[in-house]
């Protein structure tokens, strides 16, 4: 469980390198944002285990929960390895692109950026495929992907806010674009969940499992929505502190609903 929401917190933060506007950014940032990405790499590796499928028994509530196809999804040793050999490289690079970053060098500066994203989505699609292509490992892979972008836009807007701190003439026009791209993946993840609850509905009646779930949604839907409006409403006045602060304030919520998802998941086997 940890390991894979590590794995979503460096795939989103990777990914959302890609769709930036790097160029109104200053190097020192994206220096600083490699060691954050190449510690989360390292913490993959360590962490990923093999998972078995779950297999469900006459009478347990899972079996009302989930479809026997969802109940088969796992991760086989080798799997696992071509995740660790991957997250492994991914922090190689990561710390090579520290130190260009630190140099100066825009262009092998971002090629290790496209390199550590292509490295972190290919672990991704190792976790959603490790038994085979199906429509459930599809539908975690969508997840999964929903899930880094709202992680990651988050994570990132709040650190570019901090870094405002040292580089105060910097354009604003960057993090209005977290803004916007909050904004869609908070859609996206409400599309997913209403997707889930539509495949598998949630016939858990455990309090537990229902608490986790609105933890889940608002996490995951309301807060991120809620944030994206405030912070675009802060920054037409170019106060990018309080938008940090409300950013920050947000990431602690979203990392609730994240880990809500992923207790959801270990019990239930469905993607909210």
């Amino acid at each position: 469980m940890l390991e894979h929401f590590a794995l979503k917190l460096v795939a989103g933060i990777a990914i959302i390198w890609l769709w930036m506007p790097r160029k109104d950014v200053t190097d020192g940032f994206f220096r600083i944002q490699m060691l954050v990405a190449l510690g989360l790499c390292v913490l993959v590796a360590l962490t990923v285990q093999p998972v078995s499928p779950v297999v469900t028994t006459p009478g347990s509530y899972r079996s009302q929960t989930v479809s026997d196809s969802a109940n088969s999804t796992g991760r086989s040793q080798r799997t696992t390895d071509l995740i660790r050999i991957a997250q492994v490289i991914a922090a190689v690079i990561a710390y090579l692109g520290h130190i260009v970053w630190k140099l100066g060098r825009r262009v092998p500066g971002t090629i290790a950026i496209y390199a550590v994203a292509g490295l972190c989505l290919i672990s991704l699609l190792f976790s959603s495929f490790g038994n085979g292509f199906s429509v459930d490992a599809l539908h975690w892979l969508l997840s999964d992907l929903v899930s880094c972008a709202v992680l990651g836009a988050t994570l990132t807007g709040m650190l570019l806010g901090h870094w405002y701190l040292t580089t105060p003439t910097m354009s604003i026009s960057p993090l209005s674009w977290f803004v916007r791209c909050l904004l869609l993946a908070a859609i996206g993840r409400l599309l997913l969940i209403s997707l889930a609850l539509f495949r598998f509905g949630f016939g858990s009646h455990d309090l537990v499992h229902v608490l986790w779930l609105s933890v889940r949604v608002v996490g995951g839907v309301l807060v991120p929505f809620v944030t994206a409006l405030m912070v675009f409403r802060i920054l037409r006045f170019r106060n990018t502190q309080s938008a940090t602060g409300v950013l920050f304030a947000a990431l602690i919520l979203v990392f609730m609903g994240e880990i809500s998802a992923a207790l959801l998941a270990r019990d239930l086997k469905i993607p909210y």
